[in-house]
């Protein structure tokens, strides 16, 4: 806690009514300061994509890009020139697309920048519906969804289909999937955050938006 809402819990003087309005304001401006991950100005998934976004609005992509390599050589060149793509969002035809493996996806948005490979930290918003009644929001819950791409075993909501349907998204992306049982939860199903579940041998739908896409500096 701040130092001023310390003093306020451990006085006992005539002074300890200012001392309280010290620690009241000092408290509030730490509360009001807490930020969801990827949302607003901080990005908590990533906190390279962050700093680097920030030094671009001062001195522009070039000198944003110059200004990590010097700080962090070759490997902070890449990692900046990764959070600072063109997050720009485009509208979509709208089209369902059903691929071989029998997973059907409609874009609504389009992203800019790169998409998830191996490894890549990937922070996403999603609803998940089953025969149309909706199960999880995060964003009602104001808990988004992160997850390493490719990792093995799956956790949580990760499936072949989710990471099928992201795989040529961009950030900033938002895409409707219609995952079938065999790439979504199987007969297991899945206990999603909130306490709903997914049944046994559901068809899944999800509409995914993603947030953050972090190099794979992150490890595997």
């Amino acid at each position: 806690k701040p130092a001023a809402f310390r003093c306020w819990c451990s006085g006992n003087s005539a002074g300890d009514s200012g001392e309280k309005i010290e620690g009241e304001k000092a408290e509030e401006a730490e509360t009001s300061s807490r930020k969801s991950p990827g949302v607003g100005k901080v990005n908590f998934y990533d906190p390279v994509a962050t700093a680097s976004r920030f030094i671009t609005r001062r001195v522009g992509f070039k000198g944003a890009l110059g200004f990590i390599a010097l700080l962090a050589g070759v490997e902070g060149y890449e990692i900046g020139k990764a959070a600072l793509e063109d997050l720009t969002k485009k509208e979509a035809s709208g089209v369902p697309i059903s691929t071989a493996s029998g997973l059907t996806y409609t874009d609504i948005k389009v992203g800019g920048g790169k998409g998830p490979t191996k490894g890549d930290f990937v922070g996403v918003q999603m609803t998940v519906s089953v025969d149309g009644t909706l199960l999880l929001d995060t964003k009602k819950r104001g808990r988004p969804i992160a997850f390493v791409f490719g990792k093995r075993p799956f956790q949580g909501l990760q499936c072949e289909g989710l990471e099928e349907g992201v795989v040529s998204m961009k950030r900033g992306g938002v895409r409707k999937l219609i995952i079938p049982p065999e790439l979504a939860f199987g007969e297991e199903g899945v206990s999603l955050p909130g306490g709903e579940r997914v049944p046994s041998g559901a068809t899944v739908e999800m509409v995914v938006e993603i947030q953050e896409i972090s190099p794979a500096y992150y490890g595997q």
